[in-house]
């Protein structure tokens, strides 16, 4: 017989994690309240655990679509963006490119400095009204003003939508490395350095190590923006790079989507091919030997489409080790977690992947974009910020999307 404990927000819930690990067949033998622990205890919730038991005989077994219309660019706009983008010519305008880091420890003392500023208004307004419980007397613990402080930053992350396991981490985390004499200074900058670090390096896309060129396929649900990254990426890359690409799509389901990325070749004056099949990729590939890049779009579909996703595993893996070769995952910002996790779990299964975030500017609330480098440990790359081609795209900057779920302002670019 197995017996194993379960911890989550509500019984439901913790029976359902049992459920998913045993299996259906599972008796819940004991339920209990658990008191959360440590410094911070009192802006913790509780949590229910819940004992199960379970006879060894079978395994747990594992189990939205989404569907946005992608709006239509205004080709106008397009053409007179590229065109500048020609006139400005070669050099250092690749807006992908790696910015330079900031001059360190100025730039990051100011930075910090602005949050705790920030959250130190926020503390005084709400210190005398504060909507939190008291927490409970045992004769050591005192409300004070650090403590405030910590429960402030804790909420901050939660109201910015960093998942509260995660937020919890990080508060015990200082808890672990200072004292009760910690100066809110050393918190806020062991917090901020954290965030960053989570991060992780950001990665863009890089020539081919050998010859030939270098394929990169550009994976996601209907609706995120796809077509239009790719072709962002395919401006700076054409114009201001002056590389030589060409513009596959096996996306063979959506006529829009189609004559989108045709019209984007065209206006670069790029080669375009529509690819009906893994073979007729391979053989037209023959044809761009002598390339830098080549970018395949492909057919959003359902996480829970099991015959689409056998078809981009069959794209992706086409070429084997005979040609380099790059994938990248495009989720919007404003999708739910939840939602996030199980398309990124999904494409797990399938390759590794880097993670380009689209429509920036359609929310304030950075954590997901946390959540989910925590929870795939995939490097992010680039995000995107508008419609407009070729602009409105660049890489991640770890340190702007902190100062957001911090409070602060990220800056204007």
């Amino acid at each position: 017989m197995i017996i194993k404990k379960f911890q989550a927000k509500t019984e439901e819930e913790a029976v359902t994690q049992a459920k998913k690990e045993l299996g259906e067949n599972v008796v819940v033998m004991n339920v209990r309240m658990v008191k959360p622990k440590g410094l911070f205890k009192w802006f913790k919730s509780p949590i229910v655990e819940v004992m199960v038991a379970k006879e060894e005989e079978t395994e747990a077994a594992h189990a939205k679509e989404q569907t946005e219309k992608m709006q239509t660019e205004n080709l106008k706009d397009v053409i007179a963006s590229i065109d500048k983008l020609r006139q400005l010519g070669e050099g250092d305008k690749e807006s992908t490119e790696k910015k330079a880091p900031p001059a360190e420890e100025a730039v990051l003392e100011e930075r910090l400095e602005n949050i705790q500023n920030l959250l130190e208004e926020k503390l005084k307004r709400h210190e005398d009204k504060t909507n939190v419980q008291e927490p409970e007397k045992d004769g050591e613990e005192k409300n004070t003003e650090m403590t405030e402080f910590i429960r402030l930053l804790y909420n901050t992350m939660i109201e910015n939508e960093v998942h509260e396991k995660y937020a919890n981490q990080m508060i015990d985390e200082v808890e672990q490395n200072f004292g009760e004499n910690m100066q809110v200074e050393y918190v806020l900058s062991h917090i901020y350095q954290k965030m960053v670090l989570k991060f992780g390096k950001v990665e863009r896309i890089t020539p081919a190590e050998k010859k030939g060129p270098k394929v990169i396929f550009f994976l996601g649900p209907t609706g995120v923006g796809k077509t239009t990254t790719l072709a962002k990426i395919a401006s700076q890359f054409s114009v201001s790079s002056n590389k030589k690409i060409a513009l596959f799509t096996a996306d063979t389901y959506r006529i829009s989507a189609t004559d989108q990325l045709k019209t984007y070749a065209n206006i670069l004056g790029v080669p375009f091919h529509i690819i009906y099949s893994v073979d007729e990729m391979r053989k037209c590939l023959e044809s761009y030997k002598e390339y830098d890049y080549v970018l395949v779009d492909t057919a959003g579909h359902s996480p829970n489409n099991e015959e689409r996703r056998k078809d981009m595993n069959e794209f992706i893996h086409a070429f084997g080790d005979d040609v380099e070769t790059e994938v990248y995952l495009v989720l919007s910002a404003t999708t739910k977690y939840r939602d996030l996790v199980n398309i990124a779990d999904t494409y797990t299964e399938i390759t590794d992947y880097k993670i380009i975030f689209t429509k920036l500017d359609e929310t304030i609330e950075y954590g997901n974009l946390l959540n989910l480098k925590i929870h795939t440990g995939a490097p992010l790359s680039y995000v995107t910020n508008g419609q407009n081609v070729p602009d409105d795209i660049e890489l991640f900057q770890p340190q702007e999307a902190v100062r957001k779920i911090l409070g602060g302002q990220a800056e204007n670019r």
